[in-house]
């Protein structure tokens, strides 16, 4: 897959996530081929798709971290 496709993937689950988030009770779109559903109650999966996808794109995560520790 190229980057353009990853991205063009990523605006796709990006919206689908938000409309989730703001009361969609489920959102489709096709994904590797196949339709791909998700609700509520697998929207963490939704996330993880959409976190893999800017991996790809990105080289990293856009995952935040935690703070720092610092042990003496």
């Amino acid at each position: 897959m190229n980057i353009d496709q990853l991205k063009a993937n990523l605006i796709e689950a990006q919206q689908a996530y938000h409309d989730l988030l703001t009361g969609q009770a489920v959102v489709s779109f096709v994904r590797s081929g196949r339709e791909t559903r998700f609700t509520q109650a697998n929207k963490a999966d939704l996330k993880n798709y959409i976190d893999e996808l800017e991996t790809l794109i990105n080289g990293t995560s856009q995952r935040r971290r935690g703070p720092a520790r610092l042990s003496l």
